[in-house]
């Protein structure tokens, strides 16, 4: 399983020219399912996910998790991030999980997050989705488990 996770002062998707879902300052996540991914992965990233410290609070920079904060959070699932892009000049994307496998995957992940106090919100799984974010700092992380 991948992650990229971005600090942001907004972020929004759009679907089909609406507004589908919006945060305001919080985490954009994007994650990725890979093939041979489980239920038992996707616990291990959202624990470590929620416990990370990546935000800035009285302590300084990266003292504080999504858990010690009042953010939001925007999951997005995004499969090229499992893309191999070190042989040839076309993506390969064999090691992503199957659509049916990962929508099972996206949304255990999403009932994690949602099983918190954090206000969650999401993309539209599977669709053609425009993203715009502001990103501070800019902050990003990648996480594999």
């Amino acid at each position: 399983m991948l992650a990229t996770v971005q600090r942001v002062s907004r972020a929004e998707v759009i679907v089909d020219g609406q507004v589908f879902s919006s945060i305001k300052r919080g985490c954009l996540l994007f994650v990725c399912f890979e093939e041979s991914d489980s239920f038992e992965e996707v616990k291990e990233m959202t624990d470590k996910l929620i416990a990370f410290r990546m935000l800035d609070g009285p302590k300084g920079i990266s003292s504080r998790s999504l858990k010690d904060s009042d953010e939001e959070v925007l999951i997005v699932s995004q499969f090229t991030l499992a893309a191999i892009t070190n042989k040839g000049s076309k993506p390969s994307f064999h090691k992503a999980a199957k659509t049916d496998d990962a929508k099972l995957l996206y949304d255990k992940f999403v009932s994690e997050f949602k099983n918190t106090s954090l206000r969650i919100e999401e993309g539209k799984f599977g669709a053609f989705m425009e993203i715009n974010l502001v990103n501070t700092g800019p902050v990003t992380f990648n996480f594999k488990t």
